[in-house]
């Protein structure tokens, strides 16, 4: 079960940019209708903390509320599970192996006023003797207030889930690309990575490829920043764009070659070389 814990001594450092909770985000919304949303932003939308067996780990998660009237959130732990579309299942029952006897949280209930940050506290300690291993929760914060999505009989709160890692020992990613495919993914024909993770702890790729497409056009790509968890293989898109433009996408003519290197980890990277074909 998951602790309240009393005053806390803050040392880490926030990451500035909010998540709102109205964007959709794998790591941030829960499967909820869009329409039962509240007005919360979080930051950081994850957490990646380091820590040792018998220490504790604190942290803070920044919340501001926007709405004029004061806004009234619930709090608690989870875990989850990442299913293969990328979107998370939340889950009350402590999984097995679950590392949440671990954590105690502020408080399970507080009020927000408008326009004030509130630096909402947790904490994760290991117990001595603990092995080398990756703790994965969630905190959910969920809002008191109830609404009614169309076409829904049952008042519904939204929520959003902050996931958090905490490496306890020397734990690290190892991953390299299993295989290839071309799929299609929102609407569109893409490069795959089949990328396996052999290590202890998630893993993401990040990184530029270069390419050449049937028009002979050089385009370059970006995989995408889903999370690979030990011990699985998940496929990863390549996003095309035209050089110096990554934030637009275009379309690619199949048969591409794509080259380059990809960064994981601390200092873990691998070369690509291949030769995607519908």
């Amino acid at each position: 079960m998951t602790r309240a814990i009393g005053p806390l001594l803050l040392s880490s450092r926030l990451l500035r940019a909010l998540a709102l909770v109205a964007a959709p985000a794998w790591a941030a919304l829960s499967a909820i209708p869009a329409q039962a949303q509240f007005a919360l932003a979080v930051s950081p939308p994850r957490l990646e903390l380091t820590g040792k067996p018998g220490e504790r780990v604190r942290d803070v998660i920044e919340l501001t509320h926007s709405d004029a009237r004061q806004g009234e959130y619930t709090f608690k732990t989870a875990d989850w599970t990442l299913k293969p579309d990328g979107s998370v299942d939340f889950s009350d029952e402590l999984a097995p192996g679950s590392c949440r006897p671990w954590v105690a949280i502020e408080r399970r209930e507080i009020s927000i006023a408008a326009g004030k940050p509130y630096r909402y506290r947790f904490e994760v300690t290991p117990p001595p003797g603990t092995p080398p291993v990756e703790c994965r929760f969630a905190v959910l914060i969920e809002g008191k207030e109830r609404t009614n999505a169309p076409g829904t009989p049952v008042a519904m709160a939204a929520r959003i889930g902050v996931i958090a890692y905490v490496a306890v020992g020397d734990v690290q990613p190892v991953l390299d690309i299993a295989s290839t495919a071309v799929k299609l993914v929102n609407g569109q024909n893409q490069p795959i990575l089949r990328i396996r993770n052999t290590g202890t702890a998630h893993g993401r790729l990040a990184g530029f490829l270069n390419g050449t497409d049937a028009s002979g056009a050089r385009l370059e790509f970006q995989p995408a920043t889903t999370p690979i968890m030990p011990g699985e293989t998940r496929e990863i898109a390549l996003t095309a764009s035209k050089p110096g433009d990554a934030d637009t996408a275009v379309a690619v003519r199949f048969p591409v070659t794509v080259t380059g290197s990809l960064e994981w980890g601390k200092s873990g990277s691998f070369k690509v070389n291949e030769r995607f074909a519908q």
